[in-house]
């Protein structure tokens, strides 16, 4: 991001247009999910470097919240960080540099309420998947034990239809949850905030398509 991008006016629109591209993102795995939803619980076209963050589908939306909580520093790393970081934004512009520069307490109370949500909602959707995980294990068992010759890939796919339903609203929440916190990220930090944020973000998800990291990462798992 440079200064030729930093006037707020402009800023707020590569804001409004790369949120608006996160959001058409997770609507297309919305849609996905109503078509396939194991598709995306099961990714096989996933890379071996994305799948340790996945959860439900997608990231985890912790990274979220992560990714936020990285551009808070107190004053001592601010201080042992000044040389590094008047290097890294000697092209940009003094709004974008200090904008996580002593954040307001308004911003790290919502934060704090972000997060709060998060530990709520994540364990309440976690602990129904593994409901409906149990409820297709048991069903197989069971219509096995039931249906005595019967092929076990029926038996699978048709307790997989059973669930298919449940996993798929599972699923549909997940990526709501997403979604709903990237939202509330955006609405509580000012537009140079949501900007470095934003990119931030951007970085991380197109650093899993790096093939030197891929292959670095793939080597080390041998």
């Amino acid at each position: 991001m440079s200064a030729s991008t930093s006037s707020p006016a402009l800023l707020s629109i590569h804001v409004e247009t790369l949120h608006h591209h996160f959001q058409l993102y997770y609507q297309a795995l919305d849609l996905a999910a109503s078509n396939d939803v194991v598709q995306l619980l099961y990714p096989e076209w996933r890379n071996s470097l994305e799948k340790p963050f996945l959860w439900l589908g997608d990231f985890h939306p912790n990274l979220f919240t992560k990714l936020l909580r990285s551009f808070l520093c107190d004053d001592e790393e601010e201080e042992e960080e000044n040389e590094e970081k008047t290097f890294h934004f000697r092209d940009k512009s003094w709004e974008i540099a200090a904008a996580w520069k002593n954040p307001c307490k308004a911003l790290m109370s919502r934060i704090e309420q972000i997060e709060c949500g998060l530990r709520l909602m994540v364990p309440a959707i976690v602990a129904r998947a593994r409901v409906a995980q149990v409820g297709f294990t048991e069903r197989v068992t069971t219509e096995w034990g039931r249906k005595e010759g019967a092929k076990p890939t029926a038996v699978v796919r048709e307790a997989a239809e059973a669930q298919i339903e449940e996993l798929t609203c599972i699923f549909l929440d997940a990526n709501r949850l997403r979604r709903s916190i990237l939202t509330e990220i955006i609405g509580a930090t000012t537009v140079y905030q949501a900007a470095l944020f934003l990119e931030g973000l951007s970085q991380f998800v197109i650093g899993f398509r790096d093939s030197d990291l891929l292959d670095e990462f793939e080597q080390m798992a041998l």
